[in-house]
C-alpha cells in the first residue's frame, strides 16, 4: 500500500494542479487515510509487545542472494524460485497502470514470485494471519518442510501465502492456510498456489477445513476435485474471537489420491 501511494504521490506532483482529475485526488486521500490507520496500529502493535518488530513489518526484508537451498524434511534442494510470472496482472496492478497511463507516465510492471518459505517471510505472513484471520497465530513450524509451502511475492510485498502440512496423519497431509491478499484476487494465484501444494504431495490424501461462508474457496476447492466430507458446527469457536461476526462453522474437505 505504501509503495501505490508513493507512486500515486509522484504522479500528482509531476503535473499541474488543474491537470490531476477529482477521483485521483479523491483516491490518493482514501490510501494516505489507510496507510495512516496501518500505522497507529502497528504502533499500538509495539506498545503491547516485547519483541523487537521492525517498522515496515508489511515490507520484506532485502533478499539476500538467490541461492539453492536443501529442505530439511526430505533433503530435496529447493530452488530460489518456484516460479516467476510475468503475464499475470491483478487487479491492484491493473488500477496502478490505468493511473499512470492517464497521466501519460511510464509504468514498469514487476514479475509475480512464487517461493519457498524463508525465514525472512515468518514475521510479515503472522502479521498478516493476525490481521485476516485470528491472533496467535504462528506459522514458523512451517520452516521444518519449505518444500510444502508457497509465498507470492511482488516486488517486497507478500501478496499470498499457503502451507500443508505433509505427515498431519499417516495417511493424510492437511492444508494449513492459503491466502490472497484483497486487491490482488481473481487473478489465478490462489489456484495456483492450491495445484503448488497438491503437487508436492501426490502420494496421500489431502484435506482442509473451509468457512462455510466463503463460496468463492468452496468453488476453487471444487474445481480441484475436493470432496466435502463434514459439516463441523462452532469449528472457529476456539479461533475467532468472540465479537467477531464472521462464521464460525467450517466444511471438512478431502482430495483422494
Amino acid at each position: 500500500m505504501e509503495l501505490l501511494l508513493t507512486e500515486l504521490k509522484n504522479t500528482i506532483a509531476s503535473v499541474d494542479d488543474d491537470q490531476v482529475p477529482p477521483w485521483i485526488r479523491r483516491y490518493y486521500h482514501k490510501l494516505a487515510y489507510l496507510c495512516k490507520k496501518k500505522t497507529a496500529e502497528y504502533h499500538t502493535l509495539v506498545a503491547n509487545t516485547n519483541e523487537d518488530v521492525n517498522e515496515d513489518y508489511i515490507i520484506l526484508e532485502k533478499q539476500p542472494a538467490y541461492t539453492c537451498f536443501i529442505a530439511p524434511y526430505t533433503y530435496r534442494t529447493l530452488k530460489p524460485f518456484v516460479v516467476i510470472d510475468r503475464e499475470t496482472v491483478p487487479p491492484r496492478l491493473q488500477l496502478l497502470s490505468e493511473i499512470c497511463h492517464k497521466q501519460n507516465r511510464s509504468y514498469k510492471k514487476r514479475p509475480i514470485v512464487y517461493k519457498y518459505l524463508q525465514k525472512r517471510h515468518v514475521k510479515v505472513i503472522n502479521r498478516l494471519c493476525e490481521i485476516h484471520f485470528w491472533p496467535g497465530i504462528d506459522i514458523s513450524e512451517a520452516l521444518e518442510f519449505p518444500e510444502f509451502s508457497v509465498v507470492v511475492e511482488y516486488r517486497r510485498i507478500v501478496i499470498g501465502f499457503g502451507f500443508l502440512v505433509p505427515d498431519a496423519t499417516q495417511s493424510d497431509a492437511y492444508i494449513s492456510f492459503i491466502f490472497t491478499l484483497p486487491g490482488w484476487r481473481r487473478a489465478g494465484i490462489a489456484r495456483f498456489m492450491l495445484y503448488h501444494l497438491i503437487m508436492t504431495c501426490r502420494g496421500k490424501d489431502i484435506t482442509l477445513h473451509v468457512s462455510a461462508s466463503n463460496t468463492s474457496a468452496l468453488l476453487l476447492y471444487q474445481q480441484f476435485a475436493f470432496k466435502p466430507e463434514e459439516f463441523i458446527q462452532n469449528f472457529y469457536d476456539k479461533f475467532i474471537p468472540p465479537t467477531s461476526r464472521e462464521c464460525r462453522h467450517a466444511f471438512f474437505l478431502r482430495l483422494s489420491k
